[in-house]
């Protein structure tokens, strides 16, 4: 008996080369779709984490420059009511400047909080609610994944009480 190399069979030198390739597009879709996955939680992590910035910013300032404004200079007074620094609509957009968020997407709303007799239009009170909703699209980078679904539209909510009004 001679101990040796093994005999393969002629027909099963290619066999690894067929798996590998019917097996390999798989693999790559599953590890791409991966990664799709966690852009689609950063970029709706970002979007609420915006949210609340913006909330928080609306709580204690009001105001809505025409054209919005895009700065967030948060560390300096407002010194001019008509030119702020800082506005809830900037704050919200340079927050989620990552994801491509305008400052067009950001918008907000005042109400009073649920099972209180206040009113909070036209005349803002501290207590009532500030609502900032935030949206936009995201497209997956996956040319398959993104022809199967899509683009898809994100949206986050944050509510804060105004703790003061202003100007």
């Amino acid at each position: 008996m001679i101990i040796g190399r093994p005999r393969t069979q002629p027909k099963a030198r290619g066999q690894s080369l067929v798996e590998f390739a019917l097996v390999f597009p798989l693999v790559m879709l599953l590890i791409l779709g991966g990664i799709d996955v966690a852009r689609g939680v950063y970029a709706y992590n970002t979007l609420a984490n915006a949210a609340r910035h913006g909330a928080r910013v609306a709580a204690v300032n009001q105001l809505d420059p025409s054209p919005p404004s895009s700065l967030c200079e948060e560390s300096k007074p407002i010194e001019d009511p008509s030119a702020p620094r800082w506005t809830w609509r900037g704050c919200t957009a340079s927050s989620s400047s990552s994801i491509g968020v305008a400052p067009g997407s950001v918008s907000v709303g005042y109400a009073a909080p649920p099972g209180v007799v206040i009113s909070c239009s036209p005349t803002l009170r501290v207590g009532c609610i500030a609502t900032i909703t935030v949206s936009t699209t995201w497209q997956p980078i996956t040319p398959v994944i993104s022809s199967l679904i899509g683009s898809i539209t994100l949206s986050a909510v944050s509510e804060h009480p105004i703790e003061r009004v202003f100007p």
